[in-house]
């Protein structure tokens, strides 16, 4: 993707929040300088475990790693917890 005078590499990985496949975090930030984690907005639990993924990327990038918090699903914005 060309964003102003420079070409960006967009690579988005879908774990679903399984944990399965949270040994796979380094491997997959290995180069990012930023992060998305999305979390369904009708489950209370699904946003509880962002923080668990936040402190992971924090862990394996740093802290100047930008993160960005999405609730998705906010079609469904009558079921939110």
């Amino acid at each position: 993707m060309y964003l102003e005078d420079r070409t960006v590499r967009l690579q988005l990985w879908d774990t679903a929040g399984q944990e399965r496949f949270r040994s796979l975090i380094p491997s997959y930030i290995r180069d990012s300088t930023v992060a998305v984690v999305v979390y369904d907005i009708t489950n209370l639990n699904s946003f509880q475990q962002t923080s668990k993924w936040i402190d992971d990327v924090r862990t394996e990038r740093g802290s100047d790693v930008i993160i960005m918090l999405v609730g998705n699903k906010t079609d469904l914005a009558d079921k939110r917890w």
